[in-house]
């Protein structure tokens, strides 16, 4: 359901109102809870922050443990002057102790309301309020829950409280009997994988509006606050989701000699292309072409590696006879490196939606999906969830993407895509192995399938040449070099040569 804006609270912490369909429904009592450490205070201030200086609403801040001087230079380090909106008269840092904030409540003459209504407070949060609740029963906790939610919505305040809950195994909580009285529940949470900690965040609940559910990631950063990254799993917009290749016509061409006619002259906009093999094959020689082929014909191109560093990917490119550091000072080619170890998939993915919306490529090279599997495990749902995301960014934009795959397998091959179920996702896949023919190891290319395209099948000899980078060599090669037609079985671990055509028997 669609609330008004003018009925809608936006927290304005990043990445959260969009989970959240926009923001929250005023007069929600808001319940943030997790186990120490989690980030509950620090979501809690920035809500109020935010409050003023983006939606012009006046908050107070309640704190039994943290000193105020304490809250502001926790707050400054994240780009927040706390002391400069309480001298404008916006804030109000109440430092109190919960049996006195709890008497405060229950008068009809509160010195906490009458502090709030001079500065037309219209947001308020309250950190540590678990304890505000000394009954021992389930029934008087309740009530007394109840009486501080009625309390704070009497007042016509938008109300966040921070409530610390025991975690079991990282991932479940003790219930609250907060929860049910609460209107929204939002759960942090550190969770362990391995030796590593990420923290994430789920609306459990939130009357009056729909909301994103899930665990999505976030970080808290210097300088910025809270940064919430939306789970890749989640549904995207409905473009996106119904995105796909159309154009019938266009053709993005590869920069490597020889491959164009193999492909039916390039790959359509809006495709997705594996080159699959083991590493040496020359497959990141192959994409550094294709975007060397794309600057060349100023089509924006985007490069993302896991695998090697820019730097090193530019020495690559000029043993090729590539000048990419000249294309990137142009602006027509972007490369980034982001590292696999401990990759935060959630954010990763962000940043890339972010560089594809504002650069706008119409080639990309990712290099490569195998690293991305080794990181993510490609047994489980996540791999293969990043990965269809992907796949709809890119058809979303239309952009001719290809991916770089390494295939276990030295020589021949048993599978395409080996353990890595995605090969229906894909449109096109170019075979890249090694041959053993005689004592040498020979490069051979195979289109193993094009989406919507003839297909010629037919193995093909290629070579790296110093300086020019690969090509796809003829079938018919001159007399003194055995052609790989001469052969049968070349991407299976055992090639045979082909026997030679039996003369005609005379006559009789």
């Amino acid at each position: 359901m669609a609330v008004p804006e003018s009925d809608r609270v936006m927290t304005g912490i990043n990445g959260l109102d969009a989970i959240l369909s926009g923001g929250i429904p005023r007069g929600n009592v808001i319940l943030i809870e997790g186990a120490i450490g989690t980030g509950k205070t620090t979501m809690g201030v920035e809500f109020v922050y935010h409050g003023i200086r983006e939606s012009g609403e006046p908050g107070v801040i309640v704190v039994f443990e943290v000193s105020p001087d304490k809250l502001a230079r926790d707050a400054a380090g994240l780009g927040w002057d706390l002391p400069e909106l309480e001298r404008s008269q916006k804030l109000k840092i109440i430092y109190t102790t919960r049996e006195i904030f709890r008497q405060e409540l229950q008068q009809a003459d509160s010195l906490l309301i009458d502090e709030a209504n001079k500065i037309g407070a219209r947001r308020i949060f309250i950190d540590g309020a678990a304890t505000l609740l000394p009954f021992e029963s389930e029934h008087g906790s309740r009530e007394t829950f109840h009486i501080l939610a009625q309390g704070l919505q009497r007042e016509n305040l938008t109300a966040v409280l921070a409530l610390e809950a025991a975690a079991l195994n990282n991932t479940e909580f003790v219930s609250l009997h907060e929860e049910s009285i609460a209107d929204t529940v939002i759960r942090l949470t550190i969770e362990g994988t391995q030796r590593a900690a990420s923290r994430s965040i789920e609306i459990v609940k939130s009357r009056g509006h729909e909301f994103q559910m899930g665990h999505h990631s976030f970080h808290i950063v210097d300088g910025k606050g809270i940064q919430v990254y939306r789970r890749v799993q989640a549904p995207r917009p409905v473009n996106r989701e119904r995105a796909a290749a159309f154009d019938p016509t266009t053709r993005v061409t590869t920069g490597v000699p020889g491959l164009d006619a193999l492909v039916n002259g390039g790959y359509f906009l809006g495709s997705t292309t594996v080159m699959a093999g083991i590493s040496g094959v020359g497959k990141t020689v192959m994409g550094l072409q294709y975007i060397a082929e794309g600057a060349r014909r100023g089509e924006r191109s985007l490069l993302l590696s896991l695998d090697e560093q820019v730097p090193q990917l530019l020495r690559n490119a000029t043993s090729i006879g590539i000048d990419l550091q000249k294309e990137i000072d142009r602006g027509i080619v972007r490369m980034y490196y982001d590292s696999p170890q401990e990759i935060d998939i959630d954010y990763h993915f962000h940043k890339i939606e972010l560089v594809v919306e504002e650069f706008k490529p119409k080639r990309v090279l990712i290099d490569s999906l195998s690293t991305y599997g080794q990181s993510l495990g490609t047994q489980g749902r996540l791999f293969r969830d990043f990965f269809h995301a992907l796949v709809a960014l890119m058809k979303e934009h239309q952009i001719a993407a290809i991916y770089n795959h390494e295939n276990p397998e030295m020589l021949g091959m048993s599978s395409m895509m080996g353990d890595f179920a995605m090969s229906s996702l894909v449109d096109n896949i170019v075979l890249m192995n090694f041959i053993e023919l005689g004592d040498s190891f020979r490069l051979g290319m195979t289109i193993g399938k094009m989406r919507s395209n003839p297909v010629n099948r037919a193995t093909h000899e290629c070579e790296v040449v110093d300086g020019k980078g690969m090509r796809v060599l003829p079938r018919a090669l001159p007399a003194a070099a055995t052609a790989f037609s001469s052969y049968y079985g070349l991407i299976s671990r055992a090639p045979e040569r082909r026997p030679p055509a039996a003369a005609k028997r005379p006559k009789e």
